[in-house]
């Protein structure tokens, strides 16, 4: 198939003509940190979830979605840190969860039920398999193995029960988790070679006789489950699912170690207010978890490719922190003036690009959702050390 686009746009703030080059203004003031905006259209503009591999390993690009803002339908972007252009990568009005494979080689996403791929060269496309299987609904929020050959993503069994199905490359589906809470995935490959899957529960929905959720989470809050991507061998995080301490609902593994890096909710009586400042790391089997992170809003997290270092945005105040998974100190790296709403596309949401020297985000800062991202100084990231 012919590419979706040729055309690339410079929608940024930093172009050629020197009446409007990169101007100071667009500094943190209180880091310096140079703050790049990638998109300017009057559309929604929101990156993908944290989690999914949306980058490419020399970390120079990564994809975005847009739509406009009274549509439902999203096209997905290539947004290029070198030149500071992004263009079209998909057109189809079904087209949905967007990966990277781990080499690089290929982009992959569904058009209905059909697993496309795009040259990352050419921007071509071809069909690579149709899913069929022992599911009724694949949804959002793909993740890749580490070979680029295994999916795994939000579905629904043929009885209707939530949970991730297992895609491989000849289309074939296979339901290796089901919980009823399970509308919230958020399904994870570790990027190790031992093809294990992060999945999130939302503990205690609360449905009304139509169906409609009335409550994505009870009052435990979520809880994080590890299965084999053959469905063996789960493990219940023992961590959050208390009356005293809930899972945030955002997490990842933490680079190639098995190893999980979340946040949290904690109180000291069931009387008392949450406090959600927690960032803690913990492996399967762990009796307890490590704080990594503590004293803001932490709400979305992320970690490095090489697993050393986080990121989180707080809730508070829409700030963008960077802290060590090793010894748990963390400073402000820009405030992205982000209005954390109702809506996903006023959140934060940072995360490190697959060579862990950018960071992007989303911002409502101007009235319209659109992508940052900013450079990591040198000598940044040593300071947490």
């Amino acid at each position: 198939m012919r590419p979706a686009s040729t055309v690339w746009l410079n929608e940024s703030n930093q172009v050629g003509d020197e009446e409007v080059a990169f101007q100071r203004r667009f500094c943190d003031g209180e880091t310096g940190i140079e703050v790049l905006r990638l998109t300017s259209q009057p559309c929604i503009n929101e990156h993908i979830y944290p989690e999914a591999p949306i980058s490419t390993p020399d970390g120079r690009r990564f994809i975005f979605a847009r739509r406009g803002a009274l549509s439902s339908g999203r096209s997905y972007w290539i947004a290029d840190l070198e030149t500071h252009r992004i263009r079209q990568i998909t057109d189809e009005p079904d087209a949905s969860w967007p990966v990277v494979a781990p080499d690089g080689q290929w982009f992959y996403y569904a058009a209905g039920s059909v697993i496309r791929r795009i040259s990352p060269e050419t921007f071509e496309r071809e069909d690579v398999c149709t899913v069929s299987g022992d599911y009724s609904r694949i949804s959002a929020h793909s993740t890749v193995d580490c070979t680029g050959t295994r999916f795994a993503a939000a579905a629904c069994s043929k009885a209707g029960i939530p949970g991730v199905a297992v895609v491989d490359l000849s289309g074939h589906a296979q339901m290796v988790f089901e919980h009823p809470d399970a509308l919230n995935a958020h399904a994870q490959y570790c990027s190790n070679a031992q093809r294990k899957l992060l999945i999130q529960v939302n503990d205690g929905i609360e449905r009304d006789a139509h169906g409609n959720i009335l409550r994505l989470v009870g009052d435990s809050g979520a809880s994080l489950h590890i299965v084999n991507d053959d469905g063996t061998g789960h493990v219940n995080l023992n961590v959050g699912s208390s009356p005293f301490e809930r899972v945030q609902g955002h997490e990842c593994w933490v680079g190639k170690e098995d190893l999980v890096i979340t946040t949290l909710h904690r109180r000291d009586d069931t009387g008392k207010p949450w406090i959600q400042d927690r960032v803690v790391v913990i492996a399967p089997g762990d009796a307890s978890y490590r704080i990594v992170g503590e004293g803001k809003g932490f709400t979305h997290i992320h970690a490095s490719p090489d697993g050393r270092w986080w990121v989180s945005d707080c809730n508070r105040t829409a700030n963008i922190y960077v802290g060590s998974v090793h010894t748990g100190r963390y400073r402000l790296f820009c405030r992205s003036g982000a209005t954390f709403g109702a809506p996903q596309y006023t959140h934060p949401h940072p995360f490190f690009v697959a060579d862990g020297k950018t960071i992007g985000w989303n911002s409502d800062v101007t009235g319209v959702p659109h992508i940052y991202c900013a450079r990591v100084p040198e000598g940044f990231l040593e300071s947490l050390l």
